[in-house]
């Protein structure tokens, strides 16, 4: 497959090609049709004194031949010195190149590359309506998410990973040092008072303290339990609190039910009052707060936390680069269906696409107020780059065939001219 330069290339040559025939042929027409008038003058010429006509002819033939050859030099003119003779101001156009660029710069500049003219072409094209067109394609809302997704794929198999992770572990605990966790706390906390949680804990509590006391095999464990709870060594108390055992179970068990069963019970509303205290506390206390402040630094700067950050950047992008290896990753699935939705709003959203053109409008302004002056640089130096024999052909071949009329018209305009001068002369 031919690449696109070579294809303009060729296309170039192509139409130079058909440009420089209908240019020749232009020219044969003009040189045919003096020497057409040459043949005329002649044979008039020869036959002067026949008929007075002749006169009429031969005058008509002569001013013709002289326009044409005026008209030929003055063409000619501007692309070379005619029949190569080096005579005053010829060869016009590659003598004055560099002023040409020059001009021609400065007339894109002046009155092609303006704000107002870009902001008016822009408006009329409706880049954002062509946009939203473009992206609610879902085609074309697949192939840019997946070019997005390599392009994502390229960058992370070239970035810096030991970096990058040092980035995110600093920043992360940045963060963490940054957060006011006696607020964070405090704020949970009120949370879960206005949702009732602290009562259904407290009711879950019961429920699990009740079934673990109805279980038998969980009665030894419990006397065992108060006998160390209370450093008893004394065997005839041992014995004496292993016959209370079941009676001290059995008022567990009534105890817990009670609370269980009553909803304003003292302990209830003891246990409310206390979380409502931490939340107090949490948020106004200053020891409290110096307290957590404390221990939430240490705990940032521990081993562990530092090591966990420090794996953070490593589990994502192998998390990231695992997904953009597959064959519908999730991040082109993800941005192809931000694409659509864009190309949704703007194809229905009439102020979304208003204020996309005056963005991109006023953006034009900017670039074109920043780089303006160097459009008529570029192309002045574009015109440097041609040699003048060059430049002289390419603006021959643009234009050549049109001024080949201007000989045609000397021609007939000029042999019109000395038929009438004729006539006039006879007259008077």
């Amino acid at each position: 497959m031919q690449r696109s330069p070579d294809l303009i290339e060729q296309l170039d040559r192509s139409t130079d090609q058909l440009k420089r025939a209908r240019l020749r042929s232009m020219q044969l027409l003009a040189v045919g049709l003096l020497l057409l008038a040459a043949l005329v003058f002649a044979v008039a010429r020869s036959q002067r004194g026949g008929h007075p006509a002749w006169g009429y002819v031969e005058a008509f033939a002569e001013a013709s031949m002289v326009g044409a050859i005026a008209d030929w030099f003055a063409v000619v003119a501007l692309f070379r010195h005619p029949l190569g003779i080096p005579l005053w101001h010829t060869a016009i156009i590659p003598n004055s190149k560099a002023e040409i660029g020059r001009s021609l710069g400065a007339f894109v500049e002046n009155h092609f590359i303006t704000e107002q003219g870009i902001a008016e072409r822009i408006v009329q094209a409706d880049p954002a309506q062509r946009l939203g067109a473009w992206l609610d394609d879902s085609t074309h809302a697949q192939q840019l998410g997946m070019a997005s997704a390599g392009v994502v794929r390229q960058l992370l198999s070239m970035a810096d990973h030991e970096k990058l992770g040092q980035l995110l572990r600093d920043q992360a605990s940045s963060y963490l040092g940054q957060l006011n966790l006696s607020d964070v706390a405090a704020d949970c906390i009120d949370a879960l008072i206005a949702d009732g949680k602290p009562q259904e804990l407290l009711d879950f509590l019961l429920d699990r303290g009740a079934a673990y006391l109805d279980d038998d095999s969980h009665h030894a464990a419990i006397g065992d339990f108060v006998l160390g709870a209370f450093q008893i060594e004394n065997a005839l108390i041992k014995k004496a609190l292993k016959a209370y055992e079941p009676r001290m179970i059995a008022s567990l068990q009534k105890f817990s039910i009670a609370v269980r069963i009553a909803p304003d019970h003292p302990l209830r509303q003891r246990i409310a009052g206390w979380i409502a205290d931490s939340a107090l506390h949490l948020k106004a206390d200053p020891h409290w707060q110096e307290t957590v402040r404390r221990y939430q630094l240490q705990l940032i700067a521990s081993d562990t936390v530092q090591a966990m950050l420090g794996e953070l950047w490593d589990n994502v992008s192998a998390r990231l680069l695992a997904d953009l290896h597959g064959e519908q990753p999730v991040l082109a699935q993800a941005i192809a269906s931000l694409a659509r939705n864009t190309g949704k709003v703007l194809g229905t959203d009439f102020h979304a696409r208003q204020w996309l053109n005056d963005a991109i409008v006023a953006g034009s302004a900017t670039l074109v107020r920043r780089y303006r002056g160097e459009v008529g640089a570029f192309i002045a130096s574009r015109l440097d780059l041609w040699s003048k024999e060059e430049m002289s052909s390419r603006i021959e071949l643009a234009i050549g065939r049109d001024l080949q009329f201007i000989r045609i018209n000397g021609t007939v305009v000029g042999g019109l001219a000395g038929l009438l001068i004729h006539a006039a002369s006879q007259a008077f």
